[in-house]
């Protein structure tokens, strides 16, 4: 805008006067917001006002003099020959201006509220409702029977969605129910031949008509129908995935370690020798369920014996288990399902790690593998401070 008006609006003032002064006398003329001065070539020197004072010529600018802004031009004319003196007041217009500024600014500010408090309505507005249907999926946990979600929605999608989900939770249930099932069954048919080959061995031992030699193999016999019904009962807790079946009681780990160990040297006496055990006086008490206890150790141990050539030793503390054996490492696919969520382990290469692992979730332990490498494995079994706690209750 200032500009504008040196270029044009001070121009035509130039013009104006070119043609009207007389090229003799110095002229000057003042308006409200207009200054004007003719000096004439030749003229005798004459006082500058101030806003010309000290300038060039010619000159073209905006100044500001003590509390007023000024637009001035200083041209050279040929024709009266002489300098025009030309200076605008614009104080009043750049008060409006910096006013509008402000005006506009703040009307700026205004506008971008009302956008961002439409935005946040809006958004509500449409997100809302997936976000209802989001918490509504979180909480959902696996149980009998899990609870169904809300389907009234005003949005024909996201009830299409909710009754979609609906459908595939319904078909869950069945698919556990029917498992359920299964495991009932199979509960059924695993003890009853296991049974009959107890009731076999108590007519054989009544009977007192078998030799040294026979005695020992059907002794053989009845430890491995006692493993595989404790090994049963064990399957058949962890399918139910509840612990209302487990019966739990003040066990010594020790006791336990010195079974296993026992049971395996015996089982198999090639094995003897190669296990030694460091066992504390006296020994850890916990609180937990003995079958799971007693399969949990098991699996450890044979384990680390059947997989390796060398020495394994046990070793108890006070919240700690520590199987470790002299064998190659674990390899690292299996070092990584161990560490995974119990929730994403699947039983891959047989059920022993499965069962661990099912295992320690059960009792509310940790499994963790210490050192996997050239020099053998360490696998720690940390007692958590609820299991110990129960223990001393």
């Amino acid at each position: 805008m200032e500009d504008s008006i040196l270029r044009h609006e001070l121009a035509l003032e130039r013009a104006f006067l070119e043609q009207h002064v007389s090229g003799t006398k110095v002229e000057s003329r003042d308006t409200a917001l207009l200054t004007t001065l003719y000096v004439p070539d030749g003229a005798l020197p004459t006082e500058l006002p101030e806003i010309f004072r000290n300038r060039p010529v010619p000159f073209s600018a905006e100044v500001e003099i003590a509390d007023k802004t000024w637009l001035i031009s200083i041209e050279r004319i040929a024709e009266p020959p002489g300098v025009i003196y030309l200076a605008q007041d614009i104080t009043l217009m750049e008060s409006r201006e910096a006013a509008q500024r402000i005006g506009w600014g703040l009307f700026a500010l205004l506008v971008l509220g009302l956008v961002v408090l439409l935005t946040r309505i809006g958004t509500r507005r449409i997100l809302g409702p997936l976000d209802d249907l989001t918490r509504h999926i979180a909480r959902l946990q696996p149980g009998s029977p899990v609870a169904r979600i809300d389907s009234r929605y005003e949005d024909m999608e996201l009830a299409n969605i909710a009754a979609t989900l609906n459908q595939l939770l319904d078909a869950l249930d069945a698919y556990v129910q029917r498992e359920k099932s299964l495991v009932g069954l199979a509960s059924h048919e695993l003890r009853t031949p296991v049974a009959v080959i107890s009731g076999a061995l108590d007519v054989l031992a009544q009977r007192d008509s078998l030799g040294e030699a026979d005695r020992r193999t059907v002794a053989r016999i009845r430890r491995a129908a006692d493993d595989m019904r404790a090994d049963v009962e064990t399957l058949l807790k962890l399918a139910r995935r509840s612990g209302d079946s487990d019966q739990p009681e003040d066990l010594d780990l020790a006791d336990g370690v010195r079974a296993i160990v026992a049971e395996l040297e015996d089982g198999t006496p090639q094995q003897a020798g190669r296990i030694s055990c460091e066992l504390p006086e006296p020994a850890p008490v916990i609180h937990a369920d003995p079958t799971l206890v007693r399969m949990l150790l098991r699996n450890l141990v044979q384990n680390a014996v059947r997989h390796t050539a060398g020495k394994v030793h046990i070793e108890l503390g006070a919240h700690s288990l520590s199987i470790r054996d002299a064998g190659a490492g674990l390899p690292e696919h299996i070092r990584a399902r161990l560490n995974a969520p119990p929730d994403r382990l699947v039983p891959e290469d047989g059920l022993g790690l499965f069962i661990v692992r099912l295992i320690c979730e059960r009792l509310g332990w940790l499994l963790r593998v210490r050192r996997s490498d050239a020099g053998g494995t360490v696998l720690d079994l940390l007692f958590l401070p609820d299991a110990a706690r129960n223990a001393q209750e």
